[in-house]
């Protein structure tokens, strides 16, 4: 049996891997359609998330949503809400999905970091003593992050920016995940061949099709338990202490 090689270098996502926006998304559209009088299941909203996300990947990869014209990222914001609409079973005409894109848009405008009443954006408790166990195993880490601007200031605001060897934005380095380039953007700077590196990540689209395009290997962080297992030939883990766990399993298989 071929034993894979150590794993020197573990690359993360950053949102909904290693931050979370509060409250949720769904949260925050099931609220926003309840304001406008439709009536929607919060699981439906939750579990339809991902192919809104999905989505999202998609026609990012093709044309970063931030570098098309404004008539043109509207247009999309209302095909993403249609498609958020749709895939929780909800009929959306125009006139539905202009209202919900709307209150959701409302909705979404927090700040970055959470403020005193518990909006924006906050770390997971995981993520510190999981960045700090890989240090004290001596595994270099590093932020892969879809991003319109630069992230580090943002890592800093979360108090783990200190735990980070290196981080990648998109937006900085001109390529969107899956392209193969941003994963590199991560791995030639650290002098570190894809095969001893693993990306984790929440979206299978990008992250894990991107990594194992790069050489890499990959695992598939699932927070909220909204993945089927069986669909992913990858690790499929709901918190970062399992990530550390396989990791230190993977390097001690090869002493």
């Amino acid at each position: 049996m071929t034993i894979a090689a150590p794993i020197r270098l573990v690359t993360f996502d950053l949102y909904d891997t290693l931050i979370e926006l509060h409250p949720t998304r769904w949260v925050r559209f099931h609220s926003a359609l309840d304001k406008i009088g439709v009536a929607a299941d919060l699981d439906a909203i939750r579990m339809a998330d991902i192919v809104a996300e999905d989505f999202y990947t998609v026609e990012n990869g093709l044309v970063p949503i931030r570098d098309r014209a404004k008539a043109d990222r509207e247009a999309f914001r209302l095909d993403f809400t249609r498609c958020w609409l749709e895939a929780a079973g909800i009929k959306a005409d125009i006139h539905l999905v202009r209202a919900a894109r709307q209150g959701y848009l409302a909705e979404f405008e927090t700040p970055a970091v959470e403020d005193g009443f518990g909006y924006g954006y906050r770390a997971y408790e995981d993520v510190v003593p999981a960045l700090s166990r890989l240090r004290e195993a001596g595994i270099l880490r590093a932020i892969i992050s879809n991003a319109d601007s630069d992230v580090t200031e943002l890592c800093g605001h979360m108090a783990f920016a200190h735990e980070l060897d290196l981080i990648v934005t998109s937006a900085i380095v001109g390529f969107e995940k899956p392209d193969t380039r941003t994963f590199h953007a991560a791995l030639d700077p650290l002098g570190i061949d894809p095969s001893e590196a693993l990306h984790i990540g929440d979206q299978p689209k990008s992250d894990v099709v991107g990594a194992l395009d790069s050489g890499m290997r990959a695992a598939l962080i699932d927070r909220y338990a909204r993945h089927d297992d069986s669909k992913h030939d990858i690790p499929v883990m709901l918190d970062l202490n399992a990530l550390v766990d396989h990791v230190l399993a993977v390097n001690a298989a090869n002493r």
